[in-house]
């Protein structure tokens, strides 16, 4: 036998020592106690460091020269934002990876990835370690995506993923997982989900899918050539992991279409193109439009739809337009007064004081309701009726001034 010969240096030895092929006759099966990894310095870790950390300081530049804050330059260099992946800027799920929310931020994510990166690129290979990076990164900014509403962005998702992928290395080699990591591993991932469902602005949406996509990339993949693959299991997690993705895609498509319509319909208004607006609120869905935001955008387009035709003299458009108002929002007061003043525009007096007088039984202390309705009643020849409801306007405010005129008016004829 050579005993003297040296062994691989590029071997994780376990419980058992590896036999060599000159050890055995005949030659056996090499014991499962132990690995191949990768040679060489870990190039594809410190390469993304070096990204990462270029990236922070060419943000951090171009914020300083164009004066953006912090959060503008996240924005302008792909942080994952819902509406807009959903709208089709699926890039932002990559670039969330290699963007970073301040200084601690980036520090703490590098040394995170100085501490396991290394371990993965050797275990699995250059190159699977670059597959297991950038897809669990994405699987982790999927699952924010989908299940978390806030801005993000952050390396953290694809650290989990080395993690993940290492959680695979002891499913394989739970021995050799023992002697080289112990149960640390295990504590710190522990912990770090805790702390992430427990302090608020921490994405851990992004951190639970970057450990399940790693942990399904080191099954798909395999440790760096690893002997005897089970090519049906790898398959079946490459399929798993495309569903992810093209289901994921797909609800998160459907989940934030109120958003996509919001952010159209806010667009359109902003520009002057109110039907266009209209057309986007139309798509929501009652639930969508109870939102406090959508409701206070969709009042601002229908109010500036229904002065536009009122200007024009297109009072049927305007009531057309105040009536699908009152159709989203029936308990809003204040849409039946502007309902009775376009019917007033139209010269229905008798319509125009139904609605005042029905927006009086909620809102008694309001000159200028009463005014309305005395002005509507006297147009409508129900002088009496007029002049009782001025004279309630004039409780209110005895110096309005447009009351107390027409009072005079009417007190002419009675």
């Amino acid at each position: 036998m050579n005993d003297d010969r040296r062994r691989d240096p590029n071997v994780i030895e376990g419980e058992y020592e590896i036999i060599g092929e000159w050890d055995a006759e005949p030659p056996k099966e090499p014991r499962k106690d132990h690995i191949e990894i990768g040679s060489g310095p870990p190039y594809v870790t410190y390469t993304i460091l070096a990204i990462n950390i270029g990236v922070w300081v060419l943000m951090s530049l171009v914020g300083l020269f164009m004066g953006w804050s912090q959060s503008q330059q996240l924005y302008y260099f792909g942080a994952k934002v819902n509406v807009l992946i959903a709208q089709g800027e699926y890039w932002r799920l990559l670039t969330p990876m290699f963007l970073h929310v301040g200084l601690a931020h980036l520090f703490f994510n590098s040394y995170a990835l100085y501490i396991y990166g290394p371990a993965v690129e050797r275990l699995f290979g250059r190159i699977k370690f670059i597959l297991v990076y950038l897809v669990s990164g994405l699987v982790g900014s999927l699952l924010s995506y989908l299940l978390s509403p806030n801005n993000a962005a952050g390396a953290s998702g694809a650290i989990f993923g080395l993690m993940g992928s290492l959680l695979y290395f002891r499913k394989e080699k739970r021995n050799l997982f023992q002697r080289v990591f112990g149960p640390g591993l295990l504590m710190i991932i522990g912990i770090n989900l805790l702390y992430g469902f427990i302090q608020p602005g921490i994405d851990n949406w992004g951190h639970i899918g970057g450990l399940v996509g790693g942990f399904l990339m080191g099954n798909g993949l395999g440790l760096y050539r690893e002997r005897n693959p089970n090519y049906k299991k790898r398959i079946l997690c490459w399929i798993l992991i495309i569903l992810i993705f093209v289901l994921g895609l797909g609800w998160g498509r459907m989940k934030h279409s109120a958003a996509i319509h919001l952010s159209r319909a806010y667009d359109a208004a902003r520009s002057g193109l109110i039907d266009e607006a209209k057309l986007h609120i139309e798509k929501l869905s009652d639930r969508d439009r109870r939102d406090s935001k959508a409701k206070e955008l969709i009042e601002v387009v229908y109010i500036e739809d229904i002065n536009n035709y009122l200007r024009k003299g297109q009072a049927d458009e305007a009531l057309e337009s105040i009536n699908i108002l009152i159709g989203y929002y029936p308990e809003e007061t204040n849409y039946y007064f502007y309902r009775g003043n376009i019917y007033e525009a139209m010269g229905d007096y008798e319509w125009a004081l139904e609605e005042y007088l029905l927006v009086t039984e909620k809102i008694k202390n309001s000159e200028e309701i009463w005014f309305s309705a005395g002005r509507a009643a006297y147009n409508a020849g129900k002088l009496s009726d007029a002049k009782r409801y001025l004279e309630e306007a004039l409780k209110i405010n005895p110096n309005y001034q447009d009351a107390k005129q027409l009072l005079e008016d009417i007190s002419g004829y009675i």
